[in-house]
Formats: C-alpha cells, sequence, structure tokens
C-alpha cells in the first residue's frame, strides 16, 4: 500500500500554510485580547482544514482504492499541527496569555483521539485485502 501519495503531500502543504497563519494570527488576537477575533479565526481555520482534507481526501479515494478511513490524514495532521505549535513555542513566538501546557494537553487528548482511529482502522482493516475493500475485489 502506497502510504504516502500526491494528494496527501498536497494536503500536508496547505495544513502547514494554514496553520502557521493560524497560529500567527492567534498569537497576534490572543495579544491584543481580541477575543472575538479568535473564535471566528479558529471557526474559520477549522472549516478551512475541514475543505481541504475532504477535497484532497476524495480525490486519493478516487485515484486509489484504498481502505484506510482517513487514518493517513488524521497522522498527518495530527503531526503537522503539533509539531508547529511545539516549534512555535520553542521559538516564544506565543503571546503572553498562551501556555505551553495548553499545546501538550492538545498533544495529549487528541493522541488519545488517534489511538481510537487506529483501534477503528485495524478492525476495518479485515474487511479489506492489501487496502482494498473485498466487495470491491470480489463484486
Amino acid at each position: 500500500m502506497k502510504a504516502i501519495t500526491k494528494n496527501l503531500v498536497f494536503f500536508s502543504i496547505g495544513l502547514i500554510i494554514l496553520t502557521l497563519l493560524f497560529r500567527f494570527f492567534l498569537s497576534r488576537f490572543l495579544q491584543n485580547q481580541l477575543f472575538t477575533e479568535v473564535w471566528i479565526l479558529a471557526a474559520l481555520y477549522g472549516i478551512l482544514i475541514f475543505i481541504i482534507g475532504w477535497t484532497f481526501g476524495k480525490k486519493d479515494k478516487q485515484t486509489l482504492p484504498l481502505y484506510d478511513i482517513g487514518l493517513r490524514f488524521h497522522v498527518a495532521t495530527y503531526l503537522i499541527c503539533n509539531l508547529i505549535a511545539e516549534i512555535w513555542f520553542f521559538l516564544g513566538l506565543q503571546s503572553d496569555c498562551e501556555k505551553i501546557k495548553s499545546v501538550h494537553f492538545t498533544v495529549v487528548f487528541w493522541g488519545v483521539g488517534l489511538l481510537i482511529h487506529y483501534i477503528l482502522y485495524l478492525i476495518t482493516r479485515k474487511n479489506a485485502i492489501n487496502g482494498i475493500k473485498k466487495t470491491e475485489i470480489f463484486e
């Protein structure tokens, strides 16, 4: 099974750009106590990430008959978002009211969600042969 596809790479590039922009504006808005703008920014970021994930994930499914229930995209998102957040704090780019503890809590709780997703992937993989649904092979 090809784990890193062209669509996953394009998704990751888009995610890196959007996450860097999100972190930049989040820190600036928090520093200036623009809390309404923080909520708007977070909602917009979430929507844009969903759209690019949906777009590239759908293209990936059309070009490759993989049955991974979005796990590759979830892992990429987890790694990119959390690495950027950690680096952001390491470089001291955060606002005065941002704490590294919130990033670490995000890593832990999101990691639990990712672990659950991985377990579901392992369960559903029983219905696939080499990453392709059995029903698609034998129909």
